[in-house]
This record gives C-alpha cells, sequence and structure tokens, in this order.
C-alpha cells in the first residue's frame, strides 16, 4: 500500500521517534511504500532549529534522525505529477490549506492514502 507521509507526520516522527508515528515510519512493514514530495525536504529544512530546540538534538542528532526517517520515503519531483492532479488538488485545498496542494497532488497522482496530522486539512477534506 502507498501513503504519502506529509510534513506533520515527518516532524512528529522525529520530535517523538519512539512514539507510534516514529515507530512505523523507522520500522516500516513491508506492505508499505511510503512517498512524499521532494517538497518535503525544503520543509524539513525550515523548521530545523524549531524541532531541534523542541527536542535538545544537536545537529548530528537532529540529521541522523531525518535520514533514518526519510531513508525508506521515496521522494519525488514536481514534474511526475501530472497538471490535472494539481489542479483538481489546488481547487480541492483552496479554501483549507493551499500548502498541501503538493501532497494532495502525489496521492492523486498515485492513487493512495495522505498520511497527516493536519486536523483542519483532514476535516476539510472531509466535508
Amino acid at each position: 500500500m502507498k501513503i504519502v507521509a506529509d510534513t506533520n507526520i515527518i516532524i512528529s516522527a522525529i520530535i517523538s521517534d519512539k512514539g507510534k508515528i516514529g515507530e512505523i515510519l523507522l520500522n516500516k512493514p513491508k506492505s508499505l511504500e511510503f512517498l512524499s514530495p521532494d517538497f518535503l525536504l525544503q520543509e524539513l529544512d525550515n523548521h530545523k532549529e524549531k524541532v531541534k530546540s523542541l527536542t535538545g538534538f544537536s545537529e548530528q542528532e537532529y540529521l541522523y534522525v531525518k535520514f533514518l526517517l526519510n531513508r525508506d520515503i521515496e521522494f519525488i519531483g514536481q514534474n511526475a505529477i501530472k497538471p490535472i492532479h494539481w489542479e483538481k488538488s489546488l481547487e480541492m485545498l483552496k479554501n483549507i490549506d493551499e500548502k498541501e496542494t503538493e501532497f494532495l497532488a502525489l496521492c492523486m497522482e498515485h492513487n493512495c492514502f495522505l498520511w497527516t496530522g493536519d486536523k483542519k486539512l483532514i476535516k476539510g477534506l472531509q466535508n
């Protein structure tokens, strides 16, 4: 089963690598295949200092945990997503959170699930 993991899932796993999310990502069951837009790597860099302050990680510890979590994620470039999926995703998210467009478009491209902890996003998509 393919699953797109969004930024808040990966950050949650870095903050609490021994929690349920971290456990799943660090010990990926063979039946799961994690995908994410390569944009996620930039997002992690944007939040690095906040994550380090929350965890008390040194730069090396942060990079190591980030490496462990990302090693089983297939990162997909924007060009690999069809324009129709970008358009549909943007339309669905325009009143929810357009910053999630790339994650939802990737889900549409691969016909898979979005793994997010963003309650606003979940509720908006359910409606």
